[in-house]
């Protein structure tokens, strides 16, 4: 048996068609999701987020989406990561393991979220960056490029990480700094 199905009805509360955030004049159209059956802590009957299809959202594992989270295009969600408030996943991103996207965050092109990693507060993942571990990226952060951010490091407050470079252990990167090109943080 499925863990959710799509609301495909046209009515406006299980439709919403949203301007693609990142291409002007292309609208994409989102389905609500309901609850099949009881997992984690969810109830079969609750509602969950939005998808524009069921490939952006595994029937297996304890994933979902909840709020008003988005997930469209051929990014997929799978294994136990969970998607909470306005956050919004597309391109062909990736959120695996235990990850966690918060609040209005982003994460687009062919980045890849996993481990036990949180994205929250407006920060952004896109590229080819990759985010594992027990890391953290907040407060309007920005990872691209071929990045990597691992161990239990934070990335917080308008910083930027991109290129080839690595972030990784206890480090932290705060107030506006830049970490590119092949600079390694530990």
């Amino acid at each position: 048996m499925n863990k959710y199905k799509i609301l495909t009805d046209e009515d406006d509360e299980n439709t919403m068609i949203i301007n693609h955030p990142a291409i002007d004049g292309r609208e994409i159209t989102l389905h609500r999701i309901e609850a099949m059956k009881d997992f984690a802590n969810i109830k079969k009957g609750d509602i969950g987020g939005w998808i524009e299809k069921e490939s952006n959202l595994s029937q297996d594992g304890d994933c979902w989406l909840y709020d008003e989270a988005k997930q469209f295009e051929y990014s997929k969600r799978s294994e136990n990561a969970c998607s909470y408030g306005k956050s919004m996943s597309f391109g062909n991103s990736i959120q695996t393991g235990h990850s966690t996207q918060l609040e209005n965050s982003l994460q687009a092109g062919h980045s890849t979220q996993t481990g036990h990693s949180v994205q929250s507060e407006d920060s952004v993942q896109i590229g080819n960056s990759i985010q594992k571990g027990n890391s953290i990226q907040a407060k309007n952060s920005l990872q691209a490029g071929h990045s990597v951010q691992s161990g239990d490091s934070v990335q917080m407050g308008n910083s930027v990480q991109s290129g080839d470079s690595v972030q990784m252990g206890n480090s932290v990167q705060s107030d506006r700094s830049v970490q590119s090109d092949r600079s390694f943080q530990k």
